[in-house]
């Protein structure tokens, strides 16, 4: 696997941008560590920029994952993207109106307060393992007690071989016990390891699944975007 070289790149078209989008401040959030909260955040705050969007991510968990898993992105007035501790955050964000904040693991009751008094969207990455899922729905749970209407699960790290058939299962399944779903999944591809491996995002690497991966982070944000 390689990085793409400056001339390579335009082959990743950038989407243009017909109208104003209104601003964000996405929270990625699990009781549960190791659910793809990381990665998740760092590839769609880096779509977002990819289309010409100011965008921030804010590393919030104390293990500064998110600031390792994107140390190697390359900013640019192309892909106006800003990485920061939730610390150094503060004051530093200028005019920005677009935020990806990766949270701590297990946060407190406060903390989900907080958390969902500031977000425009908590996202909530989820495998359908059973132990992911029981924690998922306790996570929810836990929003829900704090009057949260902004939470939405999304599958992670589904095996790229599973039907749409099984898909729609586990969606109408948790659905059926009222935790909000998007329709977009992420699928499981080696890609995306090896990206955070070199701090990049998973657009930045050459390979049969890059597109693919990239494809589902695009519909995911265009998912979010058209809310």
């Amino acid at each position: 696997m390689t990085v793409l070289t400056a001339s390579q790149k335009k082959t990743f078209a950038k989407p243009s941008v017909s109208q104003p989008i209104k601003p964000l401040l996405i929270s990625i959030l699990n009781q549960k560590g190791g659910v793809g909260k990381t990665t998740i955040a760092v590839n769609l705050s880096y779509a977002l920029a990819k289309r010409g969007i100011e965008t921030i991510l804010i590393d919030g968990d104390p293990n500064r994952s998110t600031l390792v898993g994107a140390r190697s992105i390359v900013y640019s007035e192309s892909v106006p993207l800003r990485v920061m501790s939730e610390t150094a955050s503060v004051g530093q964000t200028g005019n920005c109106r677009h935020f990806f904040i990766d949270t701590k693991a297990r946060p407190e009751p406060l903390d989900l307060e907080e958390i969902v008094h500031r977000s425009t969207l908590i996202l909530i990455p989820s495998s359908t393992k059973q132990d992911e899922l029981r924690v998922t729905c306790s996570t929810v749970k836990l929003l829900d007690s704090v009057s949260s209407k902004k939470h939405r699960v999304v599958l992670n790290r589904i095996h790229p071989n599973t039907g749409e058939e099984t898909l729609s299962a586990f969606k109408s399944g948790l659905r059926s016990q009222g935790i909000p779903v998007f329709e977009s999944v992420i699928r499981d591809y080696a890609v995306y390891d090896e990206a955070f491996g070199r701090g990049l995002s998973v657009s930045q690497l050459r390979g049969k699944t890059v597109e693919k991966a990239w494809s589902d982070i695009q519909q995911l944000l265009e998912e979010i975007l058209n809310g």
